[in-house]
């Protein structure tokens, strides 16, 4: 067996930022022959706090739907969400913005940022089995993250945000990974995570932002009603099938990034809060079952069954860990 095989195989049995059972067969599902250096995080000069500056671009149709673009990650519900003026506009079912994830409509470094974006698509998405395109993705994020309805693959939204995301990914190379992209790696907590742990985490670090009920904090300008600060559970948030829902990727995206400016929690605050988040009442996304059709690919965060062949691990150990002896012992 030669060294390449070796590795490739050793890999299903480490712990890997992709949280699967078998690594090896998801990166092998996620090969594209495509060998390129990463590209440098560039954000262009137009944008300021993920604001574009429209004096800076040249009117054109191209950049008309660009600025747009940029608008509707922003302020999403006033532009496809509850808070549209023509209610056949209304795809988002909260109040939240693209970039309460995606922060600054996408400019910032390890918040799932946008720049590159463009280039990385299409691709293989693990959750559905198959390749996806751009417009797929986006819409992912629509049923799950915004808890709404798939936007017109030919709307004048949808085109506006690819080409925001096209603007921002000038200069990288099709096929190329972009410094920065996603979100950064984090380990596993040796134990589960703890609810009423995360609690008091939230209490002390994330209350003054977030609010005691987890409902976020509007802008006070009546006319543009977008949140400052997302809600992070209840009717107005995601739903459970979004990535947020999962453990680990929650944990993720707080580890490197809460509080905001000031992100100072340690591995197990970071758990536990994310626990004790995704513990509260929030929509449900329908057919979770069938999320992941390939079991061997499924999150070991994802707490819904079906799941591996030998996986014998509860429901309650896929949502709250630990996650280690799943990847010991199931395939």
């Amino acid at each position: 067996m030669n060294k390449v095989l070796c590795s490739a195989l050793s890999l299903s049995f480490l712990l890997s930022s992709s949280f699967a059972f078998d690594h090896a067969k998801l990166q092998a599902k996620k090969e594209t022959g495509i060998q390129l250096q990463s590209a440098q995080w560039k954000v262009p000069d137009t944008i300021e706090n993920g604001v574009i500056v429209e004096e800076k671009l040249p009117h054109s149709p191209y950049t008309q739907a660009v600025i747009l673009g940029n608008k509707i990650l922003n302020y999403t519900t006033n532009y496809i969400g509850p808070q549209a003026k023509d209610p056949k506009n209304r795809y988002a079912g909260n109040n939240l913005s693209c970039s309460s994830c995606h922060a600054n409509a996408g400019t910032i470094k390890n918040q799932s940022g946008f720049v590159g974006i463009y280039a990385r698509f299409p691709q293989y998405n693990a959750r559905a089995d198959k390749i996806i395109t751009l417009e797929d993705r986006i819409n992912g994020c629509m049923e799950r993250s915004m808890n709404g309805k798939k936007l017109p693959t030919n709307s004048p939204q949808m085109k506006a945000m690819l080409a925001y995301m096209h603007y921002l990914s000038q200069g990288v190379a099709v096929g190329a990974k972009t410094q920065g992209q996603g979100l950064p790696k984090i380990a596993l907590l040796k134990r589960a995570a703890d609810p009423a742990k995360g609690k008091e985490v939230y209490q002390e670090r994330c209350i003054a932002c977030h609010g005691e009920n987890g409902e976020g904090l509007k802008s006070d300008d009546p006319s543009m009603s977008y949140y400052i600060y997302p809600a992070l559970w209840g009717d107005d948030s995601y739903n459970t099938g979004a990535g947020m829902y999962r453990l680990i990727k929650a944990a993720s995206y707080i580890k490197a990034n809460m509080p905001k400016d000031d992100a100072t929690l340690n591995l197990e605050q970071a758990y536990d809060v994310a626990a004790y988040i995704n513990s509260q009442a929030r929509p449900i996304k329908k057919h979770r079952d069938k999320d992941f059709p390939d079991r061997d690919i499924k999150p070991v965060d994802m707490d819904v069954k079906p799941y591996a062949k030998n996986d014998k691990f509860s429901i309650e150990q896929h949502r709250y860990g630990p996650f280690e002896p799943l990847y010991i012992h199931t395939k």
